[in-house]
């Protein structure tokens, strides 16, 4: 007699599951979130003549942590029983982004670490959302946007006490604030290709923003405060933002995220030739 076949079926030969993505995020455009912002203060470090030792460890520490964030995400929304593949992950990560920001340390001074100051009440309530599984909120976006953002001023000022009076300090700001308005545009403007694409709401909610930092970028160009590219800039942003969503057929994620290359290059220009 033949056996009874047991309710479990096995994969077939040569097609196994990949493994969860514990090391490497999935999110693959946040990758030029964590950069481009870190890349405009090294930029300001730069031309302002000042030490700039400390950005390549600051780089290390701030990819690293990035990784330990993810996998710290992803060990407080798994199931209990599989947490455990989340802690070789998140001990390893924090442990280079702990040697690196060590390192970092020696090479400025104790007053780069003020700067945590700024970070935890952006990166612990991120860690709460992820918790409840709503780290794709637009809340959540904000959140890590912000805490991205702020890695500008980080590279440009180690010493966050020293940045006020900096002669640059403007120019800080406006990195920072312009990492935001942008990458928090693309927060609406991703999930209105992919999760919320046919959603009028998130759409609308898109393009008010885009339009809003348009408006505002030809406000200052207009006063003198910037350059008028920065306005043609956010006006491109804007266009994207209202024609991708309605693309028939619809762009596939690295179609998309070749696109915000090109962008995340354009705005990196628009800063350096400041």
């Amino acid at each position: 007699m033949m056996q009874r076949r047991s309710g479990t079926t096995a994969a077939p030969p040569g097609r196994r599951r990949r493994p969860a993505p514990r090391w490497v995020p999935k999110q693959h455009g946040a990758w030029a979130m964590l950069v481009v912002p870190w890349l405009l203060g090294a930029i300001l470090r730069l031309r302002a003549g000042e030490t700039a030792s400390h950005l390549l460890p600051l780089l290390g520490c701030w990819l690293a942590g990035y990784v330990a964030f993810h996998a710290a995400s992803g060990w407080l929304k798994a199931p209990p029983g599989r947490r455990p593949a989340w802690v070789r992950p998140l001990v390893v990560s924090a442990a280079v982004a702990a040697a690196f920001g060590l390192l970092t340390l020696a090479l400025t001074g104790a007053s780069l670490a003020w700067w945590v100051v700024a970070f935890v009440p952006l990166l612990a309530p991120a860690l709460v959302l992820a918790a409840r599984r709503r780290e794709r909120s637009v809340t959540g976006g904000a959140l890590t946007v912000a805490a991205a953002s702020a890695m500008a001023a980080v590279a440009a000022h180690p010493d966050p006490f020293a940045w006020p009076s900096a002669p640059d300090a403007g120019a800080t700001l406006v990195a920072v604030l312009g990492s935001f308005a942008y990458f928090f545009g693309t927060v609406w403007y991703v999930k209105t290709t992919i999760r919320e694409r046919g959603s009028r709401a998130y759409l609308a909610a898109s393009l008010a923003w885009h339009g809003a930092a348009t408006l505002l970028a030809a406000g200052l160009a207009s006063a003198g405060v910037l350059p008028v590219w920065w306005a043609v800039f956010f006006a491109a942003a804007t266009a994207r933002a209202a024609v991708v969503p309605h693309r028939v057929p619809a762009l596939t994620p690295p179609q998309i995220g070749l696109i915000e290359i090109g962008f995340c290059a354009v705005l990196v220009a628009c800063f350096a030739w400041w």
